[in-house]
């Protein structure tokens, strides 16, 4: 099926305000840094063996989960996140966390190297993460990294990618799998649902815009939204999906 892609001109983007909270935040969580990735690692491995998702369903044991902005207590990562983590990987279609996850790690100084896993994926020249000169959107990072009551794995697999055919049209792709949700602090698994997206019928992008990469965006995209509106209906506590996890 081909679809058709409207090209636009692109606007340009506002900087965001810096604040200066980043230093005091890494010296005083130091040990609670550790402890997540700890318990984060604890549920990758049931995560890793795990059955398949065949009914969406979340046990929660308490009616507490957050998405409240600055106060989150949801943390979302890509299975695929948990790779060498030293790495700047380019992961398509992950899902989310994968670039925060791995600032974490190099923002606390964390020693990973006891859980570095063999990747197949492309070492992204352009990589970019969250610095302490970044200010507050390195904060806001920190903070919900800190804060996670709650884990979701997102394991997602890439059923066919979308494909670009002649300059105004493309190939739909597809991508599916589950996402699992955890209690952080006793790493267990609540339950979780299944994640089935395909691309939209149009893209629209900028006349210079490499398109493959923007159809790529637009179904990763798709994917996390889709992720967040099957955790709002799942999760009493959550009403609104007009959040980031």
């Amino acid at each position: 099926m081909r679809n058709r892609i409207l090209i636009l001109f692109t606007l340009p983007l506002l900087l965001l305000s810096c604040s200066e909270s980043v230093e005091s935040l890494i010296a005083e969580n130091g040990d609670k840094a550790k402890s997540q990735f700890d318990q984060f690692y604890k549920c990758y491995e049931i995560a890793k063996t795990a059955a398949p998702i065949i009914k969406d369903e979340i046990k929660w044991e308490k009616d507490d989960a957050n998405t409240t902005y600055g106060e989150s207590n949801v943390y979302q990562i890509g299975f695929e996140s948990f790779k060498e983590l030293g790495e700047p990987l380019d992961i398509p279609f992950d899902g989310t966390r994968r670039r925060e996850h791995a600032d974490m790690a190099k923002l606390f100084n964390i020693d990973l190297s006891s859980h570095n896993e063999a990747h197949d994926y492309a070492i992204d020249p352009d990589y970019s993460y969250n610095k302490v000169e970044s200010g507050e959107s390195c904060a806001n990072a920190i903070r919900h990294f800190l804060d996670a009551k709650y884990l979701l794995i997102n394991r997602i697999s890439v059923q066919s990618e979308p494909m670009v055919v002649g300059d105004e049209s493309f190939v739909m792709g597809y991508v599916g799998g589950d996402v699992l949700v955890f209690d952080v602090t006793s790493a267990k698994l609540l339950g979780g649902f299944v994640v089935e997206t395909e691309s939209n019928d149009y893209i629209q992008v900028s006349e210079t815009a490499d398109i493959k990469a923007n159809l790529d965006a637009s179904l990763s995209h798709k994917t996390y939204r889709t992720t967040i509106e099957k955790f709002v209906d799942l999760t009493p506590s959550v009403e609104k999906g007009d959040f980031e996890f």
